[in-house]
């Protein structure tokens, strides 16, 4: 069954891909005029790990933006991604703003990746709604595990669990609960027209499968095989990309509840270190 929630999201991510280069979200041409698709959230915690040579592998890279913001920062990069879609497009892009001295990018889904990637890391980075489309979380923290480094690091900036816990028809006046917490490796089925880039797009596969994971069932499995956890923090703004009418932009472009600037947490951000054994 597993294969076939795989199968339904790729065909939905492979066709993201198009709509994500040509949006505003994305801000591709603004990329390859040489503004970073980082955020002050990654760049203000993980920035100062990150530098002239420093071994970089981002899972779930999608289309390779911030994979390769990251390679302007001076870092070698390896982006992973199962979108043979977003791999060709990464390639491209690469090639475009010439990075592809600095940058590798690998089709695969995470669970295979040791099968086809070889090598350690200074960082091990993913971020931004990439963990809801995993499954089993054992399996990752394997992942991670097997590609960091001795003293390496391990960043995740993710949208926060209770940003995905409201109904779809919540307002600011009744901020209430919509989805399960716990799903006990259940996925949630959506069948929906649009895009969160592009709610108005007509798409072709609308059926897509995700996971909502709590903070135990992301940060056990990394800390029984020996990452140190450095920091967890909770954010009460998120970046753009959540298409919940329930949420609106602040003065800095950060997404927050209405009328609830500072009530509720809409991100969190995990650095772990791997401790040498």
């Amino acid at each position: 069954m597993l294969d076939d929630y795989l199968k339904a999201n790729l065909q939905s991510w492979d066709e993201a891909v198009g709509l994500h280069v040509d949006s505003e979200l994305y801000d591709v041409a603004g990329f390859k005029a040489g503004t970073t698709s980082l955020s002050e959230i990654e760049l203000g915690e993980l920035g100062l790990f990150v530098g002239e040579g420093t071994t970089l592998l981002h899972l779930q890279c999608h289309f390779g933006l911030d994979t390769l913001s990251w390679a302007r920062k001076g870092a070698v990069v390896t982006g992973v991604d199962f979108s043979g879609e977003g791999i060709r497009t990464a390639r491209s892009l690469a090639r475009e703003v010439g990075l592809t001295k600095r940058a590798t990018f690998v089709q695969s889904d995470v669970e295979s990746l040791p099968d086809k990637l070889s090598g350690s890391f200074d960082v091990v980075f993913t971020s931004w709604g990439a963990l809801i489309w995993l499954g089993d979380l054992e399996r990752w923290a394997e992942v991670v595990d097997h590609f960091l480094k001795p003293g390496g690091v391990l960043y995740i900036a993710e949208f926060h669990p209770y940003a995905f816990l409201l109904a779809d028809d919540a307002t600011p006046e009744s901020l209430r609960i919509g989805y399960p917490y716990f799903m006990y490796g259940v996925p949630q089925r959506f069948d929906e027209d649009g895009d969160y880039a592009d709610p108005q797009a007509k798409t072709e596969h609308t059926v897509t499968f995700e996971w909502l994971h709590g903070f135990g069932e992301i940060i056990d499995p990394l800390l029984r095989r020996g990452l140190r956890l450095d920091f967890l923090h909770e954010l009460p703004y998120t970046v753009p990309g959540l298409p919940f009418s329930f949420l609106e932009k602040d003065d800095r472009g950060m997404l927050r509840v209405k009328r609830h600037h500072d009530d509720f947490p809409l991100t969190f951000t995990l650095k772990l270190t791997k401790e040498a054994r």
